[in-house]
Order: structure tokens, then C-alpha cells, then sequence
């Protein structure tokens, strides 16, 4: 029996997501564009539930919604919801933490070989039947080498088991909140020291969310310390990075390169310089934009919100103080 309950979603979601949706509750609409406007429009007294994937979804627009119960995200970093509004009203944040993980991890391990191997030019040159260049490409193997990462949770780890199985890497990490006794179990070494990390990985690969203690915490210090050959990778926000600093450090070769799915600010201007740079290979934030995880991402979603819906405790609830005192 479907709930009596209006959902809005804000940017289009799986097939399979959407299906289930309308399975589950009586009314879904899907905004025909997600400009703030037309999302202001759609909210009212009579929506209970919003699904949102990339834009914001700030503190006037959930003033839009006075009955507003669950907000679900479609991924995994909540930095684009106000979750101080969201908890002051009540109203509870889901996401979908586990939808990902493998398509992010080998994502991340593809920028490394691109990085490595020298892809994009290798590529560029053989279109332009210049097989010469192969005597003076300059690629490097990930067997043997160094991989430190910056944030171990669920993408973090995966990345870290890709890699020793894989290519027989060696892993360092740094991560304050992880447990020490259960990542070491797995042949990962935690240190306490980010130097640590900095100093001795060929690759850094960042898996950190977006706070405003990780907000450029990676800039011209940390680069300063990272070996001359070593490559940058960032799956997680581009403004854990100063981007600034980081455009400096690649044209200056303090580090060799950069292989970076996200960015400051998505899309970035046509004169930022890292779209000229060679040593920077760049996606379009698409790094969990399988197949796979768009339909896992947007059926958890789905099951989240619902489950809020029916007064059910959800599996990955964001603001957990607020579920005691949440809106009947």
C-alpha cells in the first residue's frame, strides 16, 4: 500500500529508483530543471520528502517546506545541504555512503595509471601518428611504489586493497578517526604524522569529506613535503585542495602531477589554469557515475526516504540527534 505522502526530486534519478518511488509513495515529481526557482515552486506544505543529487539545498528552501521530514541525498557528501537547518527543523539527512565505494576506488586507481603511464599524451601523439614520442615518455609502474591516503573509510579502504592486491603496493594512511587496530589487520599502515604520509608516497590519493576543519587543508606546505615525483589524486572535494597553491606546485614541479575528478568550483572557468596543464589529467566529478552505482545509489536513496517516511529508523542517517526529536 503506498503512503500517503508527496516526494520531489531534484535532478533526475535511475529508472529503477524513480520506479520504486512511485511504488512507495502516492505523489513524485521529478522538477523539470533544478534551478532554485523552479525547486521553490514545487515545495510547499504538502511535500514530506526531497531527493537531491549535486545543488544546493540551503536553509530558504526548506522554509518552502514546513512539513519537510527527510531530505535524501544521492550520493555521499552532504556539504551542499545545510545541515543546521536541516536539524534545527527536524528534518532528518540520509545519504548513500556504500552506493559508490567501488565505483569512486577505481576511478581513483585509473587517475593513478593514467598519471603514471602518461595516457592522455601518449594519446594525443599516436593520433597524430607520432609514435616516436614513445623514446621520450617518461612512465613509471605502480608495483612496488608507495600509495598514501589521506581519509580511510569506505572509498579510502577499497582504494587501499585495490592497490596492494592488485600492484603490490605498499599503503601508508592518515586518518584521525579510523581504528588503528582494525586497518592495520589489513596490512595498512595508520601513522599519526600527515607528513608521514606526505613525505614518503609516490601517490596521495584524498578520500576526506568537506568540512571546515579539511577546507584547503591540503596546499603549499603539504606539497612543499610530497616528493618532486610523487602524483596527487582527489576523488573526494575539490576544496580540500588549495587550488591555487596546487597550480603552483605543478608548474613548478614540486609535485609531478595532478589526476583530479574534482575540482573548486564545478564547472571550472574556461581560464582556470589546470585545463592547460599537461601534467594533469581531469573527469568531470564523474567518478561514481557507473552504471552500476547510479542504480544503487538511487534505489538506497529511495529505500532511505521511504523508511523515514513510514517512521522507520534509516540505515544511513546523517544527523542522528535529530531522530529522536523528529517530526510525527
Amino acid at each position: 500500500m503506498k503512503l500517503k505522502k508527496k516526494v520531489i526530486i531534484v535532478q533526475p534519478i535511475h529508472d529503477e529508483g524513480l520506479k520504486l518511488l512511485k511504488e512507495s509513495v502516492e505523489e513524485v515529481i521529478v522538477s523539470p530543471d533544478d534551478s532554485v526557482e523552479t525547486v521553490k515552486k514545487l515545495l510547499d506544505e504538502t511535500v514530506e520528502g526531497v531527493i537531491v543529487r549535486y545543488n544546493p539545498f540551503p536553509r530558504e528552501l526548506m522554509g518552502k517546506a514546513p512539513n519537510l521530514k527527510v531530505i535524501g541525498r544521492h550520493g555521499i557528501g552532504v556539504d551542499l545541504i545545510d545541515l543546521n537547518a536541516a536539524t534545527e527543523r527536524g528534518i532528518v539527512v540520509v545519504n548513500t555512503p556504500e552506493a559508490a565505494t567501488n565505483s569512486v576506488a577505481e576511478h581513483a586507481v585509473t587517475l593513478m595509471l593514467c598519471l603514471a603511464k602518461n595516457i592522455l599524451f601518449a594519446d594525443k601523439e599516436s593520433r597524430k601518428a607520432n609514435y616516436a614520442i614513445k623514446n621520450k615518455m617518461l612512465c613509471t609502474d605502480l608495483k612496488g611504489k608507495i600509495l598514501g591516503i589521506i581519509g580511510i573509510g569506505k572509498i579510502g579502504l577499497e582504494v587501499a586493497k585495490k592497490c596492494m592486491n592488485g600492484f603490490n603496493m605498499k599503503v601508508l594512511a592518515y586518518d584521525p578517526f579510523a581504528d588503528k587496530r582494525k586497518i592495520e589487520e589489513l596490512g595498512i599502515s595508520l601513522v599519526d604524522d600527515i607528513n608521514v604520509v606526505l613525505k614518503e608516497a609516490d601517490f596521495v590519493s584524498l578520500h576526506l569529506p568537506l568540512t571546515k576543519d579539511t577546507k584547503y587543508s591540503i596546499g603549499e606546505n603539504e606539497f612543499k613535503k610530497m616528493k618532486r615525483t610523487a602524483f596527487l589524486i582527489n576523488c573526494a572535494r575539490g576544496a580540500v585542495v588549495n587550488e591555487r597553491e596546487l597550480i603552483k606546485a605543478l608548474k613548478e614541479g614540486e609535485i609531478a602531477g595532478a589526476g583530479l575528478d574534482v575540482v573548486e568550483k564545478e564547472p571550472p572557468d574556461k581560464d582556470n589554469p589546470l585545463l592547460k596543464l599537461d601534467n594533469v589529467v581531469l573527469t568531470p566529478h564523474s567518478a561514481s557515475l557507473t552504471v552500476e552505482s547510479k542504480i544503487k545509489m538511487a534505489v538506497t536513496a529511495v529505500e532511505e526516504v521511504v523508511k523515514v517516511l513510514k517512521g522507520e529508523k534509516p540505515k544511513y542517517l546523517v544527523n542522528p540527534e535529530v531522530w529522536t526529536n523528529r517530526k510525527n
